[in-house]
This record gives C-alpha cells, structure tokens and sequence, in this order.
C-alpha cells in the first residue's frame, strides 16, 4: 500500500506479518483473562470499554486462531473500544494491519480512532498532526480507512486494514485504536504495528 505523504525512497513489497514483528501486546487476539469474580473476560494486554459490557472473546467468527474481539454497544452513547499504545521512534515508518467484520450496523457504525503522542499523557492534536499530514493521511488513521469516515458493511466477510505511515518528528507513542458505535457489532482479528524501518 502506497504512502500518502511523500517518500522518495523505492520501497520493497510488503511481507506477510507475523506476531515476532508485532509492536502490540496480544495482537492477535487470542488471550482473554478472567476478571477476580470469574464471569467477565478481558483482552490481555489491551485497555477496553468494559463497564456496559461492550467487548467481548468471540470464539466461532475469527480470522484466524481461535478468538477475535468483538465489540458491540447496548445503546445509543455507549461506545465499544479497544485500545493498546507502543513505542515509536520518530521519522520511522509504521505499518498498521488489521482484519475486521462488520456484522449489521446502525447509526455511525465503526471506525478506527488511532493517534500519536508526545508524552504518555499527551496526544498531539490534530491541528498539529496537519502539519505533518494531508487530510486523506487523517482520515485513513482516524476513520474508516482510505478517505472515508468508518468502516463500511462488510457483508458479513473478513475485510483487510493495511496503511503504512511515517512517525511525526515529534511523536513517541503511537496508540491503535478501534470504535465501534450502538447498533453496530464489529469483530477484530490479527491486529498489528509494525516498525518497517528495523525490520531486516
């Protein structure tokens, strides 16, 4: 997938991911742990919305292995998500991947909600990532992917993410994260960050 900004530099084609390349914890979904009273169950290494009950293990519709995330809200307000930051270096390239599935949606569906930070508890604005950035670059990471708002249906068929971006100057953290909106269930499969400028 070509870059939206620009880069001079001819690059080769892009392999399949693996997990040893993954800057996420868990990426692939697969370990979910209890809670202390045993009924809930949590994605190991990530943050989630888990008070109104919005994420779920889903163990029969994955991609691959044996579970994926599914998030799901009970009503109107409510927002389903998961979210993990990792460590940048700045100027590096990124490649972030992921599969997902759209099962019914309603109001304003899904969409990714990723962004960058400077420090651990300060995002860089969107006003500022403009100065790195074009629009169509912010609305792939913010959005739908590739110029749009959200995630469109899919049909009930695994869907592939897969957008590669460089590291503003000023950025360290990179935090991937996906929304999913009431009337919407969304399943996540076989998420990855990858830094593509220490890969051999």
């Amino acid at each position: 997938m070509k870059e939206i900004e620009e880069d001079t530099d001819e690059q080769p084609p892009l392999e399949e991911p693996t997990q040893l390349m993954n800057l996420l914890t868990n990426g692939n979904c697969e370990r979910w742990s209890r809670g202390i009273f045993g009924s809930k169950e949590y994605l190991d290494g990530w943050s989630m919305r888990t008070q109104q009950e919005c994420v779920f293990a889903e163990r029969e519709i994955v991609y691959e292995g044996t579970a994926s995330a599914k998030l799901c809200s009970p009503r109107t307000g409510i927002t389903a998500l998961i979210s993990q930051p990792v460590s940048v270096v700045p100027g590096h390239r990124i490649r972030i991947v992921h599969h997902y599935l759209m099962d019914g949606e309603s109001g304003n569906g899904a969409r990714m909600y990723c962004y960058f930070r400077k420090s651990a508890s300060s995002n860089i604005s969107n006003d500022v990532l403009r100065t790195f950035y074009d629009e169509d670059t912010l609305d792939i990471i913010r959005g739908g992917g590739y110029g749009i708002p959200r995630f469109s249906d899919t049909g009930g068929e695994w869907k592939l993410f897969d957008y590669t971006i460089r590291v503003p100057a000023i950025a360290n953290t990179f935090v991937f994260e996906i929304h999913s909106y009431a009337g919407t269930t969304f399943y996540v499969d076989d998420c990855y960050v990858i830094d593509l400028s220490i890969q051999p």
